[in-house]
């Protein structure tokens, strides 16, 4: 049988530690050679796109799709059989939330404070994994938007979370030690000269080439870069295309995330960036610990999906 769950019940199922603990068990996996990415696949027509993100782990071989924020996935078993099926934007917003954490613990190891750019849904779940994953830390907020600004603070405020929002990103950047970007922009806005010599900066806004939120000076003056796959960045990262148009871009010093997490690439000392752009691994771990929880706790609808004509 098919396990169908609602966002409603993604939510209660789920933590940002489950997916905390997900991830990083996936990138030591991939690590390994048990579990792969498959990069990302767009299909665009008449201004909708439907983008597809698979992956495999141990057994399990799944992918997350969506439209126009729409978002599914389906997790399947080796032999082929449909074991989950979920609505899937909580789900995305977890897993996004918990590998901004997963990557300032391993590129910044221990920090105090914490600076969010970009208050949209994407931004207030990265204050909700810090906060939940990370307690005592200082969160602070910027937005352009003072509505959005508002709506933030009132959703966050609900769940007993406050932040502090300040004015303009070279305040934000001074008082934090990891610093994520979680905009659309695309013009870069992050200068080199808001950053301390040992910042760590997650870059998590940008999967599309036009979309920029760092200058190509800090992208010149890290001392590493990690992604969560080289190919899918070198085509998707827009702060890659810019640095490297610019002459900016040393592709020497860019690694795997699942080379740090697994203990094969040391951080030293310097200006560090996690540049992401989400993958269908990403997806597929966390998917496969929902659906463990879900069996666990007996929750979702039962539906019968054989996918064939003829049954043997």
């Amino acid at each position: 049988m098919t396990l169908f769950l609602k966002e409603n019940q993604v939510n209660e199922l789920l933590s940002f530690k489950d997916a905390y603990d997900a991830l990083r068990e996936a990138f030591v996996l991939e690590n390994n050679k048990k579990a792969v990415n498959t990069k990302r696949v767009r299909t665009s027509f008449s201004g909708s796109t439907l983008t597809y993100q698979a992956g495999a782990i141990e057994g399990f071989i799944g992918y997350k799709t969506y439209v126009r924020g729409n978002f599914v996935s389906l997790l399947f078993d080796q032999d082929g059989n449909l074991l989950l099926f979920c609505e899937a934007d909580r789900m995305s917003l977890y897993r996004t939330g918990a590998l901004s954490v997963l990557a300032a613990d391993y590129m910044k190891g221990n920090y105090s404070s914490v600076g969010i750019i970009g208050l949209g849904k994407q931004g207030i779940s990265q204050v909700e994994a810090f906060h939940n994953l990370r307690p005592g830390v200082t969160i602070l907020g910027y937005t352009r938007t003072p509505e959005r600004e508002r709506r933030a603070k009132e959703t966050l405020s609900r769940e007993g979370i406050h932040i502090r929002t300040v004015t303009n990103l070279r305040d934000l950047s001074s008082q934090s030690e990891v610093i994520v970007t979680i905009t659309t922009s695309t013009s870069p806005f992050l200068k080199l000269e808001f950053l301390g010599s040992q910042t760590h900066v997650n870059a998590l806004g940008s999967n599309l080439p036009e979309r920029k939120e760092l200058f190509p000076e800090v992208i010149k003056a890290s001392s590493v870069i990690a992604v969560e796959d080289k190919d899918q960045a070198k085509d998707e990262a827009g702060e890659f295309h810019l640095a490297d148009k610019m002459g900016m871009m040393d592709w020497n010093k860019v690694v795997k995330l699942s080379e740090i997490i697994s203990g094969n690439v040391r951080i030293g000392e310097g200006l560090t960036i996690f540049k992401s752009v989400g993958i269908g691994l990403e997806d597929v771990a966390v998917t496969r610990k929902l659906y463990s929880l879900a069996k666990a706790k007996r929750v979702g609808t039962d539906m019968e999906v054989v996918g064939k004509w003829y049954r043997e």
